[in-house]
C-alpha cells in the first residue's frame, strides 16, 4: 500500500478543513469576538510547528510507523505504554465525528432520521473503503475530491462577498488583547495538531522524505488559509455577537446565498464536500487505529481483521456519546484541548524526538 505525495497533501488538507469550518468557529469567536481572524493565525502558525516537529521526528524513521519507532526509541515496554494515548483518541475521535455529523444532518436535512440509521451508514461505507482499499483508496478519493472541494469553498466565498460588512471586524485587537486571542487560537490549533497523524502514515508514502514534509506541512499551511478567509467571512456576515451563538456558522452564512434570483440553495454543496471531508478524515483514523492496533499486538498481517472489532466498538462508543449528549464545548475544551493537544501532539511526540536524539544521535531520513 503506497500513496503520493501529493495524495498525503490532499488527505491532510480535506482532514483539516472539515471539522475545522464545522465545529472551531463557534468557541473562537466567542472567545476572541471580531479577532478571531487573529486568533486562527496564531492557530496556523502553532500548527505548523506542531506538525513539523511530527514529521522531523518520522524522518528520522522514514519505513517504521509511530507504533514501531517509538519502540524503538523506548524499548519493548516503554514504546507499547506510550502508544496508549493514541489509541484511545483514535476511538473517541471517530466516535465524536460520527456524533457530530448526525447532529449536522439531523438540524439540515434528515430531521426524523434514527441515529443509528445515520451512524451505521456512514460506518459501513468507511469499513467497506478500508477493509478493501486501505490507505490507497482513501488518496485516491482524496486527490479526486480535493480540488472539487477547494473550488466549492472558492464559489462559495466569492457569491457571499456581497454580504460582507467590513466594519464587523473594528476594532482590531482593542477589545481583547493577547490572552483572549491566544485563548482563541486554542480550539483550531487543536483540530490543525491532528495532522500528527502523519507519524501514522509516512511509511506509506512511496519515497518518504524532505518532500513528505513539505507536503503535508503545505496541506496544514493551505488549511490555514482558508479556515482564516471562512472565519473573516463568518464575522463580516454575522457579526461576533450573533456568530458566537450559532452552532455551525459557516453553513448558515452559505444559507444566505442568493443571486440573480435563481443562484440559491448553496448550502447543499457546501453539505456535499463536508460530508466528503468527513468521510476522508474517519477513514483516515479508521485505517491507522486497525492498523496501529494490529501492530501493537504484533499481529500486523491481519490489521483487515481489526476493522470487524474497529467498526462495531466505534458504533458502540457513538451510539454512547448521543445517549450522554455532552455539550459539544465542554468535548472541545475540556478534553479535546486541555488533554490531547498537550499530550498527544505536543509532549509525547517532542520527547520521542528528544529521547531519539540523545540515544541516536543527528541521524536523519532526509
Amino acid at each position: 500500500m503506497k500513496i503520493s505525495n501529493r495524495q498525503l497533501f490532499w488527505m491532510i488538507l480535506m482532514m483539516e478543513i472539515g471539522m475545522n469550518l464545522l465545529i472551531s468557529m463557534t468557541a473562537t469567536i466567542h472567545n476572541a469576538k471580531q479577532d478571531a481572524w487573529i486568533s486562527y493565525i496564531v492557530a496556523g502558525a502553532a500548527g505548523l510547528i506542531i506538525t513539523y516537529a511530527a514529521a522531523r521526528l518520522s524522518s528520522r524513521y522514514p519505513h517504521q510507523t509511530l507504533i514501531q519507532y517509538s519502540t524503538a526509541i523506548l524499548g519493548k515496554w516503554g514504546g507499547k505504554l506510550i502508544i496508549i494515548p493514541f489509541i484511545l483518541q483514535w476511538f473517541w475521535v471517530m466516535s465524536l465525528i460520527l456524533r457530530d455529523e448526525y447532529l449536522f444532518i439531523r438540524l439540515s436535512v434528515l430531521y426524523k432520521t434514527p441515529d443509528w440509521v445515520v451512524i451505521g451508514t456512514m460506518i459501513g461505507v468507511v469499513l467497506y473503503t478500508v477493509y478493501h482499499g486501505g490507505i490507497e483508496a482513501i488518496g485516491r478519493v482524496s486527490e479526486l475530491w480535493g480540488p472539487i472541494v477547494i473550488v466549492i469553498l472558492a464559489l462559495t466565498l466569492g457569491l457571499t462577498f456581497n454580504n460582507l460588512n467590513w466594519t464587523m471586524v473594528l476594532p482590531v485587537y482593542a477589545d481583547t488583547g493577547l490572552m483572549t486571542i491566544v485563548e482563541g487560537a486554542l480550539a483550531p490549533v487543536s483540530l490543525l495538531g491532528e495532522a500528527v497523524l502523519l507519524m501514522m502514515l509516512f511509511p506509506f508514502v512511496e519515497h518518504p522524505g524532505q518532500e513528505t514534509r513539505k507536503a503535508v506541512l503545505l496541506g496544514v499551511g493551505f488549511s490555514s488559509f482558508l479556515l482564516l478567509l471562512g472565519v473573516l467571512w463568518v464575522i463580516m456576515t454575522f457579526g461576533p455577537a450573533v456568530g458566537s451563538r450559532l452552532q455551525f456558522p459557516f453553513f448558515e452564512m452559505v444559507k444566505l446565498v442568493y443571486l440573480m434570483e435563481f443562484i440559491q440553495n448553496m448550502d447543499v454543496f457546501v453539505m456535499a464536500i463536508w460530508l466528503v471531508c468527513i468521510f476522508v478524515k474517519l477513514s483516515i483514523y479508521m485505517f491507522i487505529t486497525c492498523y496501529g492496533l494490529a501492530q501493537w499486538i504484533g499481529k500486523t498481517r491481519s490489521w483487515k481483521k481489526i476493522t470487524w472489532l474497529a467498526a462495531p466498538a466505534t458504533f458502540i462508543l457513538t451510539m454512547l456519546v448521543i445517549k450522554l449528549n455532552p455539550p459539544a464545548g465542554l468535548l472541545l475544551k475540556g478534553v479535546w484541548v486541555r488533554y490531547v493537544m498537550p499530550v498527544n501532539m505536543v509532549a509525547i511526540p517532542l520527547f520521542l524526538l528528544a529521547v531519539s536524539f540523545i540515544r541516536h544521535g543527528r541521524r536523519s531520513g532526509g
